[in-house]
């Protein structure tokens, strides 16, 4: 038997294989003048000094357009101080929205808190001409004040830039990748990533002419007003369908919880405990399922409510030729000219998709057919956060899209995808799909479970009525998006020619 042989390399052997296996020229290297360490902050992290970040100042400086820093041009930069937050209801207090809400499209209102600190919630409410960009978790990303926000109080955790003068052009910068780069250097924080005002207020802004900021700053407006149209089109879409099925708003209140016990009174200075939901169930409908969040009788209670409306119900399945989900597997991505654009679920309540990758065509060539999604498909999420739903609009023709959205394909004859997805997003479509919920760690929504869905079987021509308003909005939101995104790389191209090109 032959004796096995241990090869030892001295340490410049090793460095000489290192070397010739070419490794190396794909690990991102920068040099800078020693004396930009002491300069500023004292950076000593290496992602202030990396290429991308002193590329993009680099494109700024070289467009010889005038340069004034963001703090300069703004009248404030700032965001509220914490404070101890009182919950309240929807009768009495502001709703809130926090910094992840900050880029849908429709603001999901979590809670709502007191005005008893009357002071410290108005620093909180949003206010015209200000721009509003995420401070911690994903930092850097943008928004305008738009009517959706109107009255309604923003986390902490998100940095107000108030500039009267054409703010649609400071948000079209910021949203650049030149702006996004100049945001990202300044970033500190090892397990939550963070960034201050004054780390704005130090970025460098290149000031074409005041015509040229005009034009952009209109057109970022413009996509807004389409974004606010799209918003009355869904409202005004979950109006008339609670008309004209003949159902009242879904309230919680309605579901038969368990009286709270009598409790003896308590002192003055005890504050009362909020009573838990309880509920009871027969052993026959235990369904082999002992998860208490299965058995819990808002599904029910919304069922039973849907059966005293103008229609019948019928399965979800009923309206669709296929609910379905594309098989697993290993995805290629690939810069944005050499794929197909990848949709997930969290882009689906996102005013546009951030983020957003490209997977390849060819690498991927027996698997992509069952990605490619088709204007009308229903999509819904099925994975981590359930029961996101979106529109397949004409402006994502040949988009593909993640294993963890549902498709639904509605069946003309039967179901109208603007009524399905209207219904979907109310109450009594959410309620029916969380039920169904499973998995310990991660939330998971099966197709039977959302073929199952109870849905009234309207007459099409009423689905029609309701579901032309949603078709509308999903394409409005997604011209919105393109209006955006030209202007954003109109931003781009100016600076990168220079005022003299």
């Amino acid at each position: 038997m032959a004796e096995a042989k241990t090869t030892i390399l001295t340490r410049e052997d090793r460095r000489r294989q290192f070397i010739e296996s070419g490794w190396w020229v794909s690990i991102p290297l920068t040099t800078v003048p020693a004396h930009w360490v002491y300069q500023g902050e004292n950076r000593l992290d290496a992602n202030y000094y990396a290429q991308g970040s002193q590329s993009a100042y680099r494109v700024v400086v070289d467009s010889r357009y005038p340069l004034r820093q963001l703090g300069e041009i703004a009248t404030n930069i700032w965001y509220p101080s914490r404070f101890k937050r009182i919950l309240s209801n929807a009768d009495d207090g502001v709703p809130f929205i926090g910094a992840t809400e900050l880029v849908y499209l429709r603001p999901e209102v979590k809670y709502y808190i007191s005005t008893d600190s009357t002071a410290a919630v108005n620093s909180l409410i949003a206010k015209e001409n200000t721009l509003y960009i995420t401070r911690s978790g994903t930092v850097g990303r943008v928004s305008l004040f738009s009517r959706r926000l109107k009255g309604k109080a923003l986390s902490e955790h998100i940095i107000r830039l108030e500039t009267p003068q054409f703010p649609g052009y400071i948000y079209a910068f910021l949203s650049s990748s030149i702006g996004q780069a100049l945001i990202s250097r300044s970033v500190f924080g090892s397990s939550v990533s963070e960034i201050e005002p004054h780390h704005l207020a130090g970025i460098p802004v290149p000031l074409p002419p005041e015509e040229i900021q005009a034009e952009i700053h209109a057109e970022i407006m413009r996509a807004y007003a389409m974004r606010d149209e799209a918003n009355a089109l869904l409202d005004e879409a979950d109006e008339l369908l609670h008309e004209k099925l003949g159902l009242p708003r879904f309230d919680e209140s309605l579901v038969p919880y368990l009286p709270p016990p009598t409790t003896p009174r308590l002192p003055a200075n005890r504050p009362e405990m909020p009573h838990p939901k309880a509920f009871t169930i027969r052993a026959s409908e235990i369904e082999d399922r002992f998860d208490a969040s299965f058995h819990v009788p808002v599904a029910k209670t919304v069922v039973h409510v849907l059966q005293k409306g103008k229609y019948t119900l019928v399965r979800l399945g009923n309206l669709a030729d296929r609910v379905f989900l594309p098989s697993r597997f290993k995805r290629i991505y690939v810069p944005k000219e050499y794929g197909l654009p990848f949709l997930q679920g969290s882009h689906l309540p996102q005013m546009r998709p951030y983020d957003l990758k490209y997977i390849s065509k060819k690498a991927n060539a027996k698997h992509i057919d069952e990605c490619v999604i088709v204007p009308g498909y229903v999509l819904v999420t099925r994975s981590g956060t359930i029961g996101r739903i979106g529109l397949v609009s004409s402006a994502q023709k040949g988009w593909t899209a993640s294993e963890h959205l549902l498709r639904i394909i509605p069946n003309k004859e039967k179901g109208h995808p603007g009524y399905i997805a209207a219904f979907l997003m109310t109450p009594y479509g959410q309620h029916q799909l969380t039920a169904k919920i499973y998995g310990g760690v991660v939330d998971e929504l099966t197709e039977e479970d959302t073929r199952a869905v109870w849905t009234p079987s309207a007459p099409l021509e009423i689905q029609a009525q309701i579901g032309e308003r949603v078709v509308k909005a999903f394409e409005l939101k997604d011209e919105a998006s393109a209006v955006e995104e030209s202007a954003i790389r109109k931003v781009e191209e100016i600076l990168q020619k220079g005022k003299g090109a």
